[in-house]
């Protein structure tokens, strides 16, 4: 039996919304499954007592989709309408250069153009200063500060999807949706309640559903798998059906729900379900999290007013270097609703935040929740002081999506370490705003405690390329070797676009849309309505075959050329301005060995599980680098944190050859009860070789005992291995891990200053660091004899 539709579209973002209107304008017969709610006007939460009361996916099938994954923290939406639901309004042109490399042959800048241009007329873009309510406090505090800090030539106002008619009056827009215009309350990234964002399900979705397609909304596509001669078949839950397992069949299938799900449900289809076993092996490779770095600035000098206008109104292009070691980013300044203003006070590194150094991704979230409930409100004045910045630049994207192969869990492996560069400049130039502003620079609390980056740019996972070596998509969005299923959302982007990501998303989506459509009609000149123009000779319209509708002649018109907002801006040669402010790190690295007993009781009888192992052979090792983003930070920060990579090896529990750590966390020097006594800790989580995910979870414990015990103190290293990744996961070896003399000579020839080619700040970096080192074995091993 043929399948019931031409075409079957998954998700409802920026890729997904395009495929769902072009395909239903070209008269095609269209279904549409997103897995989120449908939210009319006024129908966004609100509730700010309960964070679960329709904020969370997890909980009710709410609208953020917060994945806690480790290696990135990763926020998307869930709702018809995708990321434009609570995305900042933000339409930009990722640079020509950005095409250079990477993409496949076919694309450029150029090229994309006339597609960028249809996405700005069909979301109906226009820049802050097109508002008659005037500028908001803070776009006109972010233009000063560029003036100030010699940036004015690369500071410009973007393009915004806002609708900027009188608020509170109802008026059509261009495809017959009643929209209000902004009323500035600030609510653009919680979803907005006066319909004043030019949101998907107000432009393309609408004309999908007037064309003709039947969307499912709170439908999760979970399967794919092929049919017979052609077609797929897709297996969905219907949550608003109870739970209910549905399936439908499609000649195409068009997959647009988001980098992050659309790679993972392609992943599971091959490697859980078997239903697409000819993937290939570059699934899941070339993730990128867009460079997103996320800042705040708190006690300006000035009122900053983070609750008036659209989130984001301005943006500064950062340029610095050339080739490879090229640092290229904006920068943008944000803005919240005036309700959560307390939560960013909670932020503060400089108030007592009673959180342990020694926790991990998900207990530290859980940690900050529980001490944001208490600062959820503060004097409303207050919070009118404080100033979001959110920069995007070109990270490396060498990250990878994959699934852990005993337990199927979604993994993001992200290489901080190399993409240091990036986030060192971003952090400068927040540095150097919130100076300018006379405020403080305070930073995410996963990447200061933790070094995990929050994005909210998910990118790559199935990126197209020629050949199927080298990606998973045909340049055409097409899969390799599976006609009729396309990725047509951020997955198939084969690098980070620097800026936000919507239009360059929307735009390739127009491009390879249009390519399916031809293919699907056989009709090589089909163009989407809005781009057709009557013929020069006797007003014939262009072939369009099975049209639902009649194009009429006022809306047969050529979507005029958009200009882009970065056209104007100017980069010195030698590239933008250097930023005063020094960022430098510290990277060195460490061996230890030592011996454990797997099931030795009690557990923290380390030196008898120590001996157990010594008899028997069971070896513990690892070899670490540990890197230290930012000195001035680790230096002033109680955790003293920094980044662990290498290799774990445990008798029995890994392969030989050990096992990689993953998102490893060092701590140097971590306050105990007792002045006189200091913690080094050291967590590596590894996967074993039995698929299990293990934690090395260690400490040395520096204090003054009887005799010389200075080395003993630093070099002993108590360790237990958890069966998990949380602090309370049960114990199933312990022992002990030591730092040989040796090592530790090998090891101080290993440390290397990062940020800077200055011979005096590389010494005064050893220096600082070596002072902080001893200054603390000073207060534990020699001020008490003292005093």
């Amino acid at each position: 039996m043929a399948p019931k539709y031409d075409a079957l579209v998954i998700g409802t973002g920026f890729g997904g919304a395009v495929a769902a209107c072009r395909l239903a304008q070209a008269g095609l017969s269209v279904r549409v499954l997103e897995r989120g709610l449908r939210y009319p006007k006024g129908g966004f939460p609100r509730d700010w007592d309960n964070p679960i009361n329709g904020w969370l996916w997890k909980h009710g099938q709410g609208l953020f989709d917060v994945k806690l994954l480790q290696g990135m923290s990763i926020v998307q939406a869930a709702g018809y309408g995708g990321g434009s639901l609570i995305y900042a309004n933000v339409h930009l042109r990722p640079p020509a250069e950005t095409f250079v490399t990477g993409w496949p042959e076919g694309y450029s800048r150029e090229s994309l153009d006339p597609y960028f241009d249809l996405v700005a007329h069909m979301m109906d873009l226009r820049p802050i200063t097109d508002s008659a309510r005037g500028l908001p406090t803070k776009t006109q505090r972010m233009r000063d500060v560029a003036r100030q800090l010699g940036r004015e030539q690369q500071f410009f106002y973007p393009d915004l999807a806002v609708r900027f008619t009188p608020a509170g009056e109802p008026l059509p827009n261009k495809f017959g949706v009643p929209q209000e215009g902004c009323n500035y309350c600030g609510e653009c990234d919680i979803g907005c309640n006066v319909r004043a964002k030019n949101t998907l399900d107000l432009n393309y979705l609408a004309v999908a559903e007037q064309r003709g397609a039947q969307v499912s909304t709170q439908a999760e596509a979970t399967r794919l798998e092929p049919l017979s001669p052609e077609g797929y078949r897709v297996t969905y839950v219907d949550h608003g059906a109870g739970g209910a397992v549905c399936t439908v069949d499609a000649r195409r299938v068009f997959l647009c729900a988001g980098a992050v799900n659309s790679t993972e449900l392609l992943l599971r289809c091959r490697d859980e379900w078997g239903t697409l076993p000819r993937l290939g092996e570059k699934l899941g490779c070339r993730y990128s999290a867009n460079g997103d770095f996320l800042a705040f600035a708190l006690e300006t000098r000035e009122v900053w007013d983070p609750a008036e206008g659209p989130t984001i109104t301005t943006s500064m292009v950062v340029d610095q270097g050339q080739g490879p070691d090229k640092t290229w980013f904006l920068l943008q300044e944000g803005g919240h609703p005036e309700q959560v203003a307390g939560l960013v006070q909670a932020l503060d590194p400089d108030k007592d935040l009673k959180v342990p150094a020694d926790l991990l991704q998900k207990e530290l979230v859980k940690a900050l929740r529980k001490r944001s409930r208490s600062a959820a409100s503060i004097e409303g004045e207050r919070g009118r002081f404080q100033a979001v910045f959110l920069a995007m630049g070109r990270d490396r994207a060498n990250g990878r999506l994959a699934l852990r192969p005993l337990t199927g869990e979604l993994e993001a492996r992200w290489d901080v370490p190399s993409n240091l560069p990036l986030y060192r400049t971003q952090e400068q130039v927040c540095q150097d705003i919130a100076r300018a502003l006379g405020a403080r620079a305070v930073y995410n609390p996963l990447w200061e405690r933790l070094h995990i980056p929050v994005s909210v740019h998910n990118l790559g996972g199935c990126v197209m390329s020629e050949e199927p070596a080298y990606g998973v998509l045909t340049p055409d969005g097409e899969v390799h070797g599976h006609p009729g299923l396309y990725v047509l959302d951020g997955a198939a982007l084969p690098s980070s676009t620097g800026v936000n990501p919507a239009s360059t998303i929307a735009a390739v989506a127009e491009r390879n849309v249009e390519r399916a459509i031809r293919v699907a009609l056989g009709n090589p000149s089909w163009l989407a309505p809005e781009r057709a123009a009557f013929a020069s000779s006797g007003g014939e319209q262009p072939y369009r075959a099975a049209m639902r509708f009649q194009v009429h002649a006022e809306s047969a018109l050529t979507v005029p050329a958009r200009v882009d907002p970065m056209r104007a801006v100017v980069i010195p040669e030698g590239g933008t301005v250097a930023s005063p402010t020094p960022v430098v790190g510290l990277r060195f690295t460490e061996r230890m060995r030592g011996f454990h007993s797997p099931g030795h009781a009690p557990a923290d009888d380390f030196v008898g599980a120590e001996k157990a192992g010594k008899r028997t052979g069971q070896v513990a090792e690892f070899v670490v680098t540990i890197t230290l983003p930012s000195l001035d930070r680790f230096l002033a920060e109680k955790a003293h944190g920094g980044i662990a990579q290498g290799t774990v090896r445990v008798h029995g529990l890994t392969p030989p050859e050990g096992a990689d750590v993953e998102n490893g966390v060092f701590n140097l020097f971590v306050d105990t009860d007792s002045f006189y006594e200091r913690r080094m800790l050291y967590l590596l989580p590894f996967t074993g070789v039995d698929g299990q995910r293990y934690l090395l979870d260690g400490y040395k414990e520096v204090r003054d005992d009887d005799g010389f015990d200075v080395w003993s103190d630093t070099s002993t290293l108590y360790t237990v291995i958890r069966r998990g990744t949380d602090r309370d996961a049960p114990v199933v070896s312990s022992g002990v891990i030591r730092l040989h003399l040796p090592d530790f000579l090998q090891q101080l020839t290993t440390f290397a200053v990062l940020g800077t080619d200055s011979a005096v700040k590389k010494a005064d970096a050893l220096k600082r660091f070596g002072s902080m080192f001893m200054g603390h074995l000073w207060d534990v091993f020699a001020r008490t004899k003292l005093e």
